[in-house]
């Protein structure tokens, strides 16, 4: 995927993510998810080189649809951003 870092500048990111997932009642069509991601980014301050940047990943999830969200640790003012997508699956 690729988003518009905080400069408004492009930063792709590419990677595998795995989640565990348990069903906490006996609706099969609610689901939570934690897990990990190891992906590659590359942003334009560092001249698009390559940067490996594996992280946690958790879900919340219900039928089709699924939010996604991922933390990127950081040091003061520099970081520390709360990352979240959706996904719709078909099926």
């Amino acid at each position: 995927m690729a988003f518009a870092d905080s400069h408004n500048k492009v930063q792709p990111i590419v990677g595998y993510g795995f989640q565990k997932i348990w069903r906490p009642s006996e609706l099969d069509e609610f689901r939570i998810g934690a897990g990990f991601t190891l992906s590659v980014t590359a942003r334009n301050e560092y001249w698009y080189i390559p940067i490996q940047l594996p992280l946690p990943i958790a879900s919340i999830e219900y039928k089709q649809f699924s939010i996604q969200a991922t933390y990127v640790p950081g040091t003061y003012n520099n970081g520390n951003v709360f990352f979240a997508w959706i996904r719709w699956q078909w099926q």
